[in-house]
């Protein structure tokens, strides 16, 4: 037993750097898949509990016009609702001083904040509203600078009040700054009433004193009908009309997040144990004089087998101890980073004992399963098979004899060549891996080039103004166009007209599931939008029945191009219209483009429109934020109310995209992370590998170094071997780096319940060149550093 002992040691101790790349790749693969497990774990678990602490509703409505105490009783003495409770929310504007300018922000009211019922809203430091000191939402220091005991100004239909910030409220719902959220300041219902003159409300929050999917919708269906009775319109808000208060609103999309990530770590790993096969492939291979002399003094297959086994286990287990700490410290780090961009308080260190698990199986059982062939097969051997290697031996394959008649390429580079594919099976795996690296590289890095392009480059090829703006109100077209077309720096102005509807198929009755969607009055011809049709055809002048649909819209309204719909203005009443086309939009995906004039006659709002988008003289950012700013002090001027967040959130084609690619940015930084971890294996594997090659051919290295090789050109031979294999792994995954990208595209497209427009760049191929050029000189570094320092003598005696 000693001696098995002794061989393991010399096998650990002897070949440090052989055994810190095992440790190494093993422990990355169980790390990758231990963060991916245990921050899932951790964000599901954290989200849920904040969620759950809210007591979130399980009804959720907007309502025109707002409404009273009065209503709000009457809805809570319907059969079935435990409970039904409003608040208010309106859109203002902001700014820190007097010389600053104006921004967009949102202002929300609760009857009483010590006493709410559902979706409730917690104090995070300070004090709730009173009087006339707010409070602000969550996140709002760290994104705009507004903190408790600030003063700042406040503007809601064209009056000016400077108000003191008193606390921080977390509100559930709210869009976080991190994802495009404007600030939110909390106000008391008189205080509201003060601002805006009503203390009624526009949000209804109700609850079934439990949660079934069926009773709470007819719920829903029953209250709408009754406010329907009262001429008020409702329909369900972001959250949905009916939702669960035992899931989070946004579980689906991390979800979805994870799964992605989850896959590229199991990649990771895959490709970690291809190198411990191909490692101990290569070990075996290595000590069949050992194998043979160890048989020919007594010893068995399986006690010979049990040695590499433990070998290899206590790989598995030194992976372990680096592996379960940092998985670890790195779950806990994901979960809180992508709590904190949901502007919640992160959570205490947790250990997530699942994830523990994972990983300690992981890299105990993985390598052995994958070890157990080479071990297998190397243990196998006879003693007269062992003993009749001689180190030197080799039999001249086809490539070298290919080689060999190439009389144009120089030595150097035939016998480069010859030994980087001596070992077929060996560069295989070392390619797999290699290719598996740089295509997931690659592949990310095409769906970050996708991202871009179709929130950017497609997007405004689609919606091709600069700058946009919403009125409170319908204004005169002519009057506003002629306004605005005489501001400096204005090429073009449109004005379309805006308005929401439901739709359903025609001749279907009404319900209160039918799809919402936001009607686009199309100035025709218009110059300020190309369409991106999937099916049918565009608008034309004098269509008066005719609808465009966004093809998300229409898959989920159950039409296609030919059918009749059904429009329902709410107060402007029905009307039928007939599919013409179908298009694709990335952000507005419940769009309907119909002739302008057919809209405005249907909403009885002839000549005039809510919303103006503008074309200037060039697309810089600075250019297009100084002619909104302009246009909007213009029209304040002259007493046009706008409304401060306008159609998209922001006023300019550049800060729209800088917002959703910002938004973007969260899971692309991911997806790269788990790049560069895959990244990482290739290099290893290719150190590994080369190391293998340099310990195999001690005496040939020797030979040459005896008959005149400097160690310049022992080196050279190793870094061109690997500068090889990493070269032919580009070559091979550059093609195969399109059908992936696509792939993940549609999968993370899936995932976050969208669409995103597949775009092949060459740009993730031209940097992994680059990355796999640095990482085969660094890898192959080490391994021809060792070779140059191997005396004639050391390996000429070496068995």
């Amino acid at each position: 037993m000693n001696v098995i002992y002794a061989k393991i040691w010399h096998e650990l101790w002897h070949n440090k750097g052989r055994t810190a790349q095992i440790v190494v790749i093993i422990a990355m693969g169980a790390f990758a898949l231990g963060m991916i497990l245990g921050s899932s774990r951790l964000i599901r678990q954290g989200m849920t509990e904040l969620w759950q602490q809210a007591n979130p509703a399980m009804i959720n409505l907007a309502v025109n016009p707002s409404v009273d105490d009065d209503i709000i009783q009457s809805l809570e003495s319907m059969r079935g609702v435990a409970g039904v409770e409003g608040f208010s929310t309106t859109n203002i504007e902001w700014r820190a001083g007097p010389d600053a300018a104006w921004q967009p922000a949102e202002l929300m009211m609760r009857a009483d904040y010590e006493e709410q019922q559902y979706t409730t809203f917690t104090l995070q430091n300070g004090d709730w509203p009173k009087d006339d000191v707010l409070a602000i939402g969550q996140g709002a220091g760290e994104a705009f600078g507004i903190w408790s005991g600030q003063q700042i100004y406040l503007r809601i239909d064209d009056k000016v009040q400077q108000i003191t910030i008193g606390g921080e409220i977390y509100n559930p719902i709210a869009n976080p700054p991190r994802f495009g959220g404007n600030p939110q300041f909390y106000t008391t219902r008189t205080h509201y009433g003060d601002l805006t003159g009503s203390q009624e409300f526009n949000r209804l929050l109700a609850a079934a004193p439990e949660f079934d999917e069926k009773v709470v919708t007819n719920l829903a269906d029953e209250m709408q009908e009754r406010l329907e009775k009262l001429d008020i319109e409702s329909n369900g808000v972001f959250l949905g009309r009916v939702s669960n208060p035992d899931e989070h609103f946004n579980q689906a999309l991390l979800d979805g997040i994870f799964l992605v990530l989850g896959i590229l770590a199991v990649v990771a790993l895959l490709l970690g144990l291809l190198l411990v096969y191909n490692t101990m492939n290569a070990v075996l291979a290595q000590q069949v004089d050992q194998i043979g002399v160890m048989k020919a003094v007594g010893a068995r297959t399986n006690q010979i087998g049990v040695i590499y086994l433990l070998l290899v286990l206590i790989y598995g287990i030194l992976a372990v101890i680096i592996a379960v700490p940092l998985g670890l410290l790195g779950a806990n780090a994901l979960s809180n980073f992508l709590i904190n961009s949901f502007s919640a308080e992160p959570a205490p260190f947790t250990i997530v004992p699942e994830a523990v698990l994972a990983q300690v199986a992981i890299a105990l059982l993985a390598p052995l399963l994958a070890s157990l062939p080479p071990i297998l097969s190397g243990t196998r051997i006879t003693v007269r098979e062992a003993i009749s290697t001689y180190g030197l031996a080799t039999e001249a394959g086809l490539l070298s004899r290919w080689l060999a008649k190439m009389q144009f390429l120089s030595r150097l580079v035939v016998l480069t060549l010859n030994n980087t594919f001596r070992h077929k099976w060996r560069v295989i795996l070392t390619q797999v891996i290699l290719i598996g690296s740089g295509l997931i590289f690659m592949m990310i890095m095409s769906v970050g080039d996708s991202v871009a392009y179709t929130y950017d480059n497609l997007l405004f090829s689609i919606l091709k103004f600069n700058v946009s703006l919403q009125f409170e109100e319908p204004e005169r077209i002519q009057q506003v166009e002629r306004l605005t077309l005489e501001q400096p720096n204005v090429e073009a102005v449109e004005m379309w007209g805006l308005n929401g509807a439901t739709i359903r198929p025609a001749g279907q009755p009404e319900s209160n599931d039918d799809e919402s969607a936001l009607l686009f009055g199309v100035p025709l011809p218009t110059r300020l939008y190309g369409p991106q049709l999937r099916a049918g055809r565009w608008l034309e002048p004098g269509d008066s029945q005719a609808v465009v649909l966004n093809q998300q819209l229409a898959e989920d309204a159950g039409v296609g191009v030919g059918d009749w719909i059904t429009l329902d203005f709410g107060m402007h009443g029905q009307s039928e219209w007939q599919v013409v086309g179908l298009l694709f939009d990335p952000i507005m995906t419940n769009s309907i483009h119909v002739s302008r004039e057919a809209l405005l006659r249907q909403t009885n709002s002839v000549n005039e429109a809510s919303t103006v988008w503008v074309q200037t003289a060039g697309n810089d950012p600075a250019l297009e934020a100084a002619v909104a700013d302009g246009l909007r002090g213009y029209f304040d001027q002259r007493q046009l109310a706008l409304n401060p967040q306008g159609t998209f959130g922001r006023d300019t084609a550049s800060q729209i995209t800088d917002q959703i690619l910002s938004n973007f940015s969260l899971i692309v930084n991911l997806l790269a992370a788990m790049a560069m971890v895959i990244g990482l294996v290739g290099a290893i594997a290719l150190s590994g590998i080369l190391s293998l090659n340099v310990l195999e051919r001690r005496r040939e290295i020797g030979v040459m170094r005896a008959i005149g090789a400097s160690s310049r050109t022992v080196a050279g031979l190793l870094v061109g071997e690997g500068l090889t294999l990493g070269w032919l792994s580009w070559l091979i995954a550059l093609p195969l780096s399109i059908p992936a990208g696509t792939l993940m595209t549609q999968a993370l497209a899936q995932a976050l319940d969208g669409e995103i427009v597949y775009r092949y760049t060459l740009t993730g191929a031209w940097y992994w060149l680059g990355i796999v050029t640095i990482l085969a000189i660094v890898a192959s570094w080490l391994p021809a550093r060792g070779a140059t320092h191997i005396s004639v003598r050391e390996s000429l005696v070496y068995t």
